[in-house]
């Protein structure tokens, strides 16, 4: 082949390209819109046989609404189990539990401070949770300024003597006066009476003898032998474990049934199935936060210290409530949102009544509104009576239905009627339909070769 004729060729082929390429696009863009045009036709057609509009979604159920009734014949309590009562007054016993903590009493706690700077010499009490009496020594400080006080008390007392008993009245009154300083001295900086009297012997002591202040057991040591004290340091803390407090944590919702001097049993594991009481003291102002609870104190006696500070305890609040309206608790449906029980009202029909109770008991409600006494309520089946109720919206069906049920029923008695057959038509399509694949593409390359062929037969 001669070198024009190639490079007709080239030239012929690179025409039958952008032809075949220019067809290709049209037909591809022909064949969408008329694929989107048949997608849109059938939704159209749909929309003029079906004009029923879109239905909302439905609100959450919020449950029986109060005053629905539903009507059950005898045969059908008796099938659901129904079971009446009469609401009525009696007395009435709240037990409201709480777990608490044993904790230090705050108003039996005391502390051992130093009255006089200087070192610590010798400690009695060596350990924490050691008992201590009142008196009790527990630690000797060597101070110089005692010391000195003391030699102070001893040179007044000598002064004193030596005054002649022809003395001036005013120096024998200044001579008594410096006595009586000195001695005071001593008195405020924690010297017993019979120390003084030591001084006054002439035997003075450089060291003073720090005592217990108060019977207890200490909780806490904040001195060490050979440690360097100043005035008003405290050396331990001590407290009166006779009585202990418990302090529970009440919900929010039982804190009403709460009050200052209720009686309050106690148990623990530590007390070998034994219990203790107490009485309420005092509540917290505040509530935690985190649990939504509120601390409420509780004194208790602690003889043999059987309960101690950092224990777990069950707590066990006592309210009595005198000619109190009661429902059984089996009668009471909480839906959440609010509280229902079913009022018999005669003749079959049960009205779903909304009822205000406060804290229950185990077997009982105790009712603020919404029934009186005396009135009917279900006890027993009142959940299938509600699932009715909810169901039927008021007629009953249960168990083979009666008058909703019997309502559908020939006039001759014959078989319920058939419901009209609903139709539904279901649509499906491709797009792009038909599916385009490698088809196209072999009528591009094969009309190429015939456009070489037809300008190019050599």
């Amino acid at each position: 082949m001669k070198l024009n004729n190639r490079q007709s060729l080239l030239i012929g082929l690179g025409i039958g390209l952008l032809v075949a390429a220019l067809v290709a696009g049209a037909v591809t863009t022909m064949n969408q819109a008329s694929h989107k045009h048949a997608a849109v036709a059938p939704t159209a057609e749909g929309d003029k046989s079906s004009p029923t509009p879109e239905k909302s979604q439905p609100a959450m159920d919020s449950g029986t609404e109060p005053g629905s009734t539903v009507a059950l014949t005898e045969d059908e309590q008796k099938a659901a189990g129904v079971q009446i009562s009469e609401v009525r007054h009696q007395h009435l016993t709240i037990e409201i539990s709480a777990f608490g903590r044993v904790e230090e009493p705050e108003a039996r706690l005391s502390t051992v401070s130093a009255r006089v700077t200087g070192r610590v010499d010798k400690l009695y009490l060596q350990y924490t949770g050691q008992n201590v009496q009142r008196g009790q020594a527990i630690a000797e400080i060597y101070s110089p300024e005692l010391l000195s006080a003391s030699e102070e008390y001893k040179l007044a007392l000598d002064s004193r003597n030596q005054l002649k008993a022809g003395a001036e009245p005013e120096a024998t009154q200044a001579a008594d006066d410096l006595v009586l300083a000195s001695r005071r001295r001593l008195e405020l900086w924690g010297m017993t009476p019979q120390q003084i009297e030591h001084i006054a012997a002439g035997n003075s002591n450089p060291d003073v003898t720090v005592y217990s202040s108060a019977s207890g057991t200490v909780v806490e040591r904040k001195v060490t032998q050979g440690q360097y004290v100043n005035t008003g340091d405290v050396l331990y803390s001590v407290a009166d474990l006779s009585t202990v407090w418990v302090k529970a944590d009440v919900y929010e919702s039982d804190l009403p049934q709460i009050r200052a001097g209720q009686s309050v049993e106690i148990t623990s594991d530590a007390l070998s199935g034994k219990t203790i009481h107490g009485n309420v003291e005092f509540i917290e102002p505040q509530a935690s936060v985190e649990t939504r609870t509120v601390p409420v104190h509780v004194h208790v006696a602690n003889p043999g210290m059987r309960l101690r500070p950092g224990m777990f305890v069950r707590a066990v609040f006592n309210e009595r409530q005198e000619n109190a309206l009661v429902i059984p608790r089996s009668a009471v449906l909480d839906t959440g949102t609010r509280k229902l029980v079913y009022v018999a009202k005669g003749d079959g029909v049960f009205e779903a009544r909304e009822v205000q109770t406060g804290t229950p008991n185990n077997d009982l409600f105790p009712v603020l509104s919404g029934v009186k006494p005396g009135e009917r309520i279900v006890t027993n089946g009142n959940f299938l009576i509600d699932s009715q109720t909810r169901l039927t919206g008021g007629m009953s069906g249960l168990f083979g239905g009666s008058k909703e049920f019997g309502d559908r029923q020939n006039p001759g008695g014959g078989s319920p009627e058939a419901p009209s057959p609903k139709t539904a038509k279901i649509t499906y399509r491709t797009d792009p339909d038909p599916l385009q694949g490698g088809v196209l593409w072999n009528h591009f390359f094969t009309f190429c070769l015939l456009l070489s062929f037809v300008f190019f037969p050599t």
